[in-house]
């Protein structure tokens, strides 16, 4: 009878520095073995770790995603020997991208937090949210590395069985947790002058505002203002009123006792055959239709 092979632990875990209380920083290694069908993993965490080399250098990563927070200036540059990130840098290197960091000033004494993570939702994830990639992102509340990190170690080291789900869904929240803060240091970027004009967009979109009346909030020319409207929002003032206009008819049609009519009405559209035109060129079918779609 063939000799039975047991078979390896879905689950091991590395210990990698001694628990002691004081030591102001952590690492854990949770295996070393990369599962290409994974759909989420966590293979290891660091929180406040020093940097103890100089230079690490993988020109083709490290087969999974390294996502690494530097709580100071890194040199982020294999050709520059100062640092070349700022404090609370925040990179994603995918799998597969080339990866170099190293400590600016001292070894042993500037801090990194990092997780090495894998699988499909971890793709999903930075897709969704729009996560820049391999390129240092500033993310000021260094909370939002933190607190995910020890929630994804606590889980790793005080259950016999790390709970998948439960993992995959502190990741989640932490990329969207990223996301949103990047999206708040967008907007705090744009000019008063134009946050102004949007408001008044937002709570006037029912109306035809002339555009010297909208240059005139914002204190510049009709010119500078459709330049500078496009380059911070993406998109022009006419057709930003129309997708607010169109957002509004697409939630109001879900209410089957408003005719069409009456929804053009609603949302600054006097002729119906206008507003069923445009709700078809932005959606693609005519409210009548989209209704009996969606209802």
């Amino acid at each position: 009878m063939p000799e039975q092979i047991e078979a390896p632990p879905k689950f091991v875990m590395w210990k990698s520095v001694p628990l002691v209380e004081d030591l102001g920083w952590q690492r854990q290694w949770f295996g070393n073995e990369l599962d290409p069908t994974a759909v989420f993993n966590v293979r290891g965490v660091g929180i406040r770790e020093p940097m103890f080399n100089e230079n690490v250098h993988r020109p083709i990563g490290t087969g999974d995603w390294l996502i690494m927070y530097f709580h100071q200036a890194a040199r982020l540059e294999r050709n520059n020997s100062a640092g070349s990130s700022q404090p609370n840098s925040l990179v994603l290197w995918p799998p597969g991208a080339e990866q170099f960091y190293s400590w600016a000033n001292a070894a042993d004494v500037e801090p990194h937090s990092w997780m090495h993570v894998e699988g499909t939702c971890v793709a999903q994830q930075v897709e969704e949210n729009r996560l820049p990639t391999a390129i240092p992102i500033t993310v000021e509340n260094e909370s939002l590395m933190i607190c995910p990190l020890q929630n994804m170690m606590d889980e790793m080291t005080r259950n016999e069985t790390p709970d998948l789900i439960i993992l995959q869904n502190l990741f989640q929240n932490w990329a969207r947790s990223i996301a949103r803060h990047l999206q708040t240091q967008e907007t705090q970027r744009i000019p008063p002058s134009l946050l102004k004009v949007r408001l008044y967009l937002d709570e006037h979109f029912t109306e035809t505002t002339p555009l010297d009346d909208l240059a005139r909030i914002a204190c510049m020319s009709r010119s500078h203002l459709c330049h500078r409207f496009r380059e911070h929002f993406g998109t022009t003032i006419s057709s930003y009123v129309i997708r607010r206009r169109m957002s509004i008819a697409q939630r109001m049609l879900f209410d089957i006792n408003l005719r069409p009519g009456e929804i053009a009405k609603e949302i600054g559209y006097p002729d119906i055959y206008q507003f069923s035109k445009q709700f078809k060129k932005t959606f693609g079918v005519s409210p009548t239709q989209y209704r009996k779609q969606h209802t």
